[in-house]
C-alpha cells in the first residue's frame, strides 16, 4: 500500500450509502481511497470512495466502468500513489490521474495481478497469457505515477505469478513456485536488480515465502509458511536488516490457526499476520515477534482480511471479507498500531 505521497483526494459530496468495500489504499495519514460496490440504476456499480480526514468521513470520488469481480474480467483492487494518480486492477488495468473522477483502460498483453507504487514509480506484475502455467512467463512493468507509459523492467522475467512490496525506491518481488522454489528479486533503487536465495529455504524443504513487509529500505519482515491443512499451517516470521539477503526467525511464531494471507509491519516492533480458516484473524506482535496475540478476530467461516497494512506507525487498515449480499464486507481501521480495530461507517 503506497504511503509516500501527500495531499487530499478530489471528491464530490455524493453519498456512499450501501457501499461495500473491497480494497483500500492510503497515500498519506489523511488521504485515502476505497474501491467497492454500490447499488445504482444498472444494479451494482464499481465505486471509488475517498477520505481527506484519515478515514473518519468518506465521500464518493467516482464510478469505474469495469465490474468489481473476483476471477472474471474486471477489477478487484485499487492502489493510489498520490491524491491524483491511481490504478484499479485484477485482471484488467485502469488508471486515473484526477483523483478517480475519470478512468481509462490501459491495454496490456495479459492479466495484471498486482500493482504497487512508491517513490514516484508504479510497478505492475503482468502475465503474458490468461492461465497458469504461462509459457510466456510473467513480466514486471513500471511507469512514472503521473503517466501511462508502462515499460518492462529489463532482466526481470519470471515463470510464475507473484506479489510486490515497496518502500521508497526499494522494491521486493516474490514469484511463486512451491516450497523452496520461490524467486525472490530485489532492488534498492529500481535500477539495479538482484535475484536472492529463498530466505525460507534454510527452514526446511516444505517452507514457502508468503509475504514481505518492509519497514525501511533495508529492514524487512518476511513470512514463511509450511504444511497447510485442516485449517492451519505453520508460520514463521523472519527479520532482515539487509533487505532480505539474510533473515533471522523471531523468537516466537504466530499461531498455527488459519492459512496466512501475507504480512504487514508498522515498525520494527509492530508486525501483523492475517489468516483465515473457519474464522478470520489478524495476529499481532508488539515486540518484534517475541509474543503474539489476535486483537482482530471474526468467527465468520473464513471470510478473511485483505489489504492489511499500515500508513503510519500507528494507523492501519484491513478489509474484512468481500462484497456480497449474504456477508457484507467491512473496512476496519486502527489508530494504535493494531492493538484495537474499529469498523468504518460509510
Amino acid at each position: 500500500m503506497p504511503t509516500t505521497a501527500s495531499g487530499s483526494p478530489a471528491a464530490t459530496s455524493a453519498s456512499l450509502a450501501g457501499f461495500q468495500p473491497a480494497s483500500v489504499t492510503f497515500v498519506s495519514p489523511s488521504a485515502g481511497f476505497v474501491l467497492g460496490t454500490q447499488a445504482c440504476a444498472t444494479g451494482s456499480c464499481t465505486t471509488l470512495g475517498a477520505t481527506a480526514d484519515a478515514g473518519r468521513t468518506w465521500v464518493k470520488a467516482g464510478v469505474l466502468p469495469p465490474a468489481l469481480t473476483g476471477d472474471a474480467q474486471g477489477v478487484r483492487k485499487v492502489r493510489f500513489a498520490t491524491a491524483s494518480d491511481g490504478w484499479a486492477f485484477g485482471p484488467q488495468l485502469w488508471s486515473t490521474h484526477d483523483g478517480g473522477r475519470s478512468w481509462r483502460q490501459v491495454p496490456e498483453p495479459g492479466p495484471v495481478s498486482d500493482v504497487e507504487a512508491s517513490g514516484g514509480v508504479a510497478y505492475a506484475i503482468v502475465a503474458s497469457c490468461s492461465a497458469e502455467p504461462c509459457g510466456g512467463g510473467v513480466r514486471l512493468l513500471r511507469t512514472p505515477v503521473d503517466a501511462d507509459t508502462w515499460t518492462a523492467v529489463a532482466g526481470v522475467a519470471l515463470q510464475n505469478d507473484g506479489f510486490l512490496a515497496l518502500h521508497g525506491r526499494a522494491v521486493w518481488l516474490v514469484a511463486g513456485g512451491g516450497p523452496g522454489a520461490a524467486k525472490f528479486v530485489t532492488s534498492a533503487d529500481g535500477n539495479s536488480w538482484h535475484f536472492l536465495a529463498d530466505p525460507c529455504a534454510p527452514l526446511g524443504p516444505n517452507w514457502s515465502l508468503g509475504g514481505v513487509a518492509p519497514v525501511t529500505t533495508t529492514s524487512v519482515y518476511l513470512l514463511c509458511t509450511s504444511d497447510p491443512g485442516a485449517g492451519s499451517e505453520a508460520k514463521k516470521v523472519l527479520f532482515s536488516t539487509d533487505g532480505g539477503v539474510h533473515g533471522t526467525p523471531t523468537s516466537a511464531d504466530p499461531p498455527t490457526g488459519g492459512l496466512a494471507d501475507g504480512i504487514a509491519a508498522a515498525s520494527t516492533a509492530i508486525v501483523v499476520v492475517p489468516a483465515r480458516s473457519g474464522a478470520s484473524w489478524v495476529y499481532r506482535s508488539a515486540d518484534g515477534g517475541h509474543a503474539w496475540a489476535a486483537p482482530l478476530t471474526q468467527g465468520d467461516g473464513g471470510m478473511g482480511y485483505n489489504d492489511v497494512g499500515f500508513t503510519t506507525a500507528t494507523q492501519g487498515v484491513a478489509i474484512h471479507g468481500s462484497p456480497s449480499a449474504q456477508d457484507p464486507a467491512a473496512l476496519f481501521m486502527t489508530r494504535d498500531a493494531g492493538a484495537t480495530w474499529s469498523p468504518v461507517a460509510f
